[in-house]
């Protein structure tokens, strides 16, 4: 099943330099000593060593139209890796797990929540929560079906143990989602901060706002009463129909980054700044607060040569984004901000990006339906 391409420059390797190239690749790179800590990822004119791109699963995997992809957080299911398919809107998004991940006895696992049309509808991107295993994922739909025309989604909480998810163990019609809250639409990133706190790039409203789930309903039930929600005002971002805006959080320095796709731009915000300006009314559900931050710490990242900047990954001192548009891959110093290489995937339609348990870059192609793996030669 497995095949491999070859690129006709860069690699992703465990080096012990890190070539710094001019972003065009045709001019002169300069060398940096390896600090020994991280993954190294870098491009080199006229190498005739070029990484493979092993495809680990594809279309006859039911990886279908994927937008993200993220690796399971308990050391116990380290090359557990979990696909998002974007799905129908009448249907929902699915997800396809593999375990042992690009190893032998690699195993796939497709599974659709029965209620994913509302908890799980056009997904744009999950982040798993390493404190408890749950994941939480964006809707990228409008969906105005629940509640007499007017915005009724948001980020929904999952569990990652296989005996809950997609089973339906819940009373009622709610499926197996864990909690919901319903005032993001059109969400198109979500970032893991702790517990059950995320982050969600609000596509509807372009601003950036804080979900704290507090303790979950339990599968398939409906209370989400206990639910916190910020939303930051001071930075907009815009959403580009039909691209997911990813997010991480940098959680030794509290910077997150944002693909902000509509504005071509990187952007970082402290997740801890800001100020309470405000108390907000409740829109369509009880909730424990909902408030308006002001002043937040942010600033552009980066905002040279990106077109449609959408998956996004940290690693120490490397920032990792993917183009949508190029379907290149560009690495970032973060303390710096320094542009530090790029490389030309063979993607035509490149979406989430992971660095995994091993060092190595991931991606997911939307249009050729493949999970991919950088190696080194």
């Amino acid at each position: 099943m497995k095949k491999t391409y070859k690129s006709i420059i860069g690699i992703l390797s465990f080096s012990l330099i890190m070539v710094a190239c001019k972003k065009d690749q045709v001019e002169e790179c300069e060398e940096t000593p390896d600090n020994g800590e991280i993954t190294q990822f870098y491009s080199s004119l006229g190498s005739t060593t070029t990484p493979d791109y092993t495809v680990i699963a594809n279309a006859t995997n039911q990886v279908l139209t994927p937008q993200d992809l993220d690796f399971h957080p308990n050391s116990s299911r380290k090359n557990e890796l979990w696909i998002l398919n974007k799905g129908q809107q009448n249907t929902g998004s699915s997800t396809v797990t593999i375990s042992n991940a690009g190893k032998s006895g690699q195993t796939t696992d497709r599974r659709i929540d029965g209620n994913a049309w509302h908890f799980m509808s056009l997904s744009t991107a999950l982040a798993f929560s390493p404190e408890n295993n749950n994941f939480a994922t964006s809707p990228g739909v409008y969906d105005a079906n629940h509640n007499g025309g007017a915005p009724f989604t948001g980020p929904a909480l999952w569990s990652s143990d296989m005996s809950v998810y997609a089973q339906n163990a819940g009373p009622g019609t709610n499926g197996s989602h864990l909690d919901m809250l319903h005032e993001s639409p059109y969400s198109m990133g979500i970032a893991h901060e702790k517990d059950n706190i995320f982050w969600v790039f609000d596509g509807d409203a372009s601003q950036i706002v804080r979900y704290d789930f507090k303790s979950d309903h339990g599968p398939g039930n409906a209370n989400h009463d206990d639910g916190e929600v910020k939303r930051y005002i001071g930075l907009t971002v815009s959403r580009k129909a039909g691209v997911p805006s990813h997010m991480v959080i940098d959680k030794a320095t509290g910077w997150m980054y944002i693909c902000d796709t509509g504005n071509k731009r990187i952007l970082r915000m402290k997740i801890n700044s800001g100020t309470k300006k405000r108390d907000l009314p409740l829109l369509y559900e009880t909730l424990a607060s909902r408030e308006e931050i002001e002043n937040p710490q942010w600033e552009v990242f980066a905002d040279t040569d990106l077109v449609d900047p959408c998956g996004i990954d940290v690693v120490d001192n490397r920032l990792f984004v993917s183009d949508n548009s190029t379907n290149k891959i560009i690495a970032y110093q973060l303390d710096t901000k320094k542009e530090l290489a790029r490389i030309q995937t063979t993607a035509t339609g490149i979406k989430g990006i992971k660095v995994g348990p091993e060092g190595k870059l991931w991606y997911v192609d939307y249009s050729s339906n493949e999970v991919v793996r950088v190696d080194p030669i």
